[in-house]
């Protein structure tokens, strides 16, 4: 049995909806999770740091393989409240981890992060709360697979964006705020949207971008992929080769929506205009991956068709 950790979440629930129920079981505070998800899977609403719960989880349902995607998942939020940061994706995540390795589970996936890529302790200055627990978490990780015999798969994951193609399955988080909703909401009130430039480069900050239902499919092969694995841990950096402007992503989103209106201003000098890209084909080739819906126009289209559903009705 397959448990995923925060599956009532973005990526969780488009996991599970690729899971049977009869493979696999959720584990979701609710926190930022959506209800209306549970459908895929039975969920158990506890914490990861209830101990009591989490060894009656592990020990009824024989979890063998754990997805553990809880955590908390903004850039920016964690800039601005780094000790909830520090709590939740660290002192918590690193008392769940040492939980369930010693309940005898011994396969981990690890929803990582991109932002993760060259951290180190001459530069974490210029890194967010989020990136360094993600990274301070594989390195633990990648002790534990060794010191405890235990197979683990980090990914870490690129921009997540996109809905199901018939828009009735997407992200669904008040807590935070994300590029594609807030140019959904401003467009379609004819609100004027800000777009960051940097004007010494002459260029937008562009991302990488993956559709959910492609990270999800990823997901799925690794769960297949980790029972076969050769090596105890294996880190992925995730990536799409196509990568779009916040400016690429409005122009696309507006033409949609036959209307839209901005301002540009200068980018803040701590936000990097394009990230790092690490090409892991090789890697990602064990796994048989590719994405399959990760165009801009995909991710925009299957968004618009969600957000008129939970944000006009």
């Amino acid at each position: 049995m397959i448990l995923v950790t925060g599956g009532q979440g973005y990526i969780g629930s488009f996991t599970l909806k690729l899971l049977t129920k009869k493979k696999a079981i959720s584990l979701d505070n609710y926190s930022r999770g959506n209800r209306f998800v549970k459908k895929f899977s039975k969920n158990i609403c506890t914490n990861i740091q209830n101990k009591k719960k989490i060894i009656e989880v592990i020990r009824r349902y024989k979890i063998e393989t754990i997805i553990h995607l809880a955590s908390f998942t903004c850039v920016r939020e964690s800039k601005k409240k780094p000790n909830i940061y520090k709590k939740n994706n660290f002192i918590n995540q690193i008392t769940f981890l040492n939980q369930i390795v010693k309940l005898g589970v011994k396969k981990i996936i690890f929803s990582s992060s991109y932002s993760a890529q060259g951290f180190n302790k001459n530069n974490s200055v210029n890194f967010s709360p989020y990136a360094k627990y993600k990274f301070l978490l594989e390195k633990y990780l990648e002790t534990v697979s060794k010191n405890q015999n235990i197979k683990v798969i980090v990914l870490r994951y690129p921009n997540v964006a996109g809905s199901s193609s018939d828009g009735t399955l997407g992200e669904r988080n008040d807590k935070i705020t994300r590029i594609f909703p807030t140019f959904f909401k401003n467009i379609t009130k004819n609100k004027t949207t800000t777009i960051y430039y940097d004007f010494k480069t002459k260029t937008f900050p562009f991302r990488n971008y993956i559709h959910v239902e492609d990270i999800a499919r990823l997901n799925l092969l690794a769960t297949h992929y980790i029972k076969k694995m050769k090596k105890n841990y294996l880190l992925i950096n995730i990536n799409n080769k196509k990568r779009f402007s916040n400016k690429d992503i409005f122009d696309l989103m507006s033409k949609k929506l036959k209307k839209g209106k901005f301002i540009i201003k200068k980018i803040s000098k701590f936000e990097k205009t394009k990230p790092l890209y690490i090409n892991d084909t090789k890697q990602l080739n064990k796994l048989m991956w590719k994405p399959k819906k990760s165009s801009i126009e995909k991710i925009i289209n299957s968004n618009i068709k969600w957000y008129r559903r939970i944000l006009h009705n």
